[in-house]
C-alpha cells in the first residue's frame, strides 16, 4: 500500500516522544478506545434512522451527533497517527492495518454520500431503499474497521 514510505515517522519528535514514557501509549490507547465509543455510537444512532429502525424525523439530533461523531472520529484520526508514527515498523506491510485504512477511507466515501446526497432527503422522503444500503454498508465498514483494529496486532511483524 505504500506505507514504508511512512518509516521515517518514528524518528520524529512526535515518534520519539510516543514511546518516551510507559504511560504514553496505554494513555493514548485509552483516549482512542473512549473517542471510539463516541463515534461508534453516533454512527449506530444515525445509522439506524438510516435503516427505518427509528423513522420519526430528528434532522436537529442527526446534525449534532454527525458533529459528535466528526470530532470524535478526529481525536480517533489524531492519536492513530500517534501510534503510528511511534510503532511504524508494527503497521507498515501488515495486512489488518491496509485492510482498515481502506475501510475507512470506503466508510469516509460512504459518509460524504449521506452528508451531500441523503441527509435532506431522510427529513421530506424518509427512509429509501439507497438509505438503508447506505446505514447497513456503513455498519458493516465501521465494523470491518473495528475488527481490523483489533487484528493488527496479530500480524504485527
Amino acid at each position: 500500500m505504500g506505507l514504508d514510505k511512512l518509516g521515517w515517522l518514528a524518528d520524529t519528535a512526535l515518534g520519539m516522544w510516543v514511546i518516551s514514557s510507559a504511560a504514553i501509549w496505554p494513555t493514548l490507547e485509552c483516549i482512542h478506545f473512549v473517542s471510539l465509543c463516541f463515534f461508534m455510537g453516533g454512527m449506530l444512532v444515525i445509522d439506524l434512522r438510516l435503516t427505518g429502525f427509528y423513522r420519526d424525523p430528528c434532522t436537529g439530533l442527526i446534525d449534532t451527533l454527525l458533529r459528535l461523531v466528526l470530532g470524535a472520529f478526529l481525536v480517533n484520526f489524531t492519536t492513530g497517527v500517534m501510534f503510528f508514527a511511534g510503532n511504524a515498523t508494527k503497521y507498515i506491510d501488515n495486512p489488518a492495518f491496509e485492510l482498515k485504512l481502506s475501510l475507512i477511507v470506503l466508510a469516509g466515501l460512504n459518509a460524504l454520500y449521506f452528508r451531500f446526497r441523503l441527509s435532506h432527503l431522510l427529513a421530506t422522503e424518509g427512509v429509501t431503499g439507497v438509505s438503508k444500503f447506505v446505514g447497513y454498508f456503513s455498519l458493516l465498514l465501521w465494523g470491518g474497521v473495528i475488527v481490523c483494529g483489533r487484528m493488527i496486532t496479530f500480524y504485527a511483524r
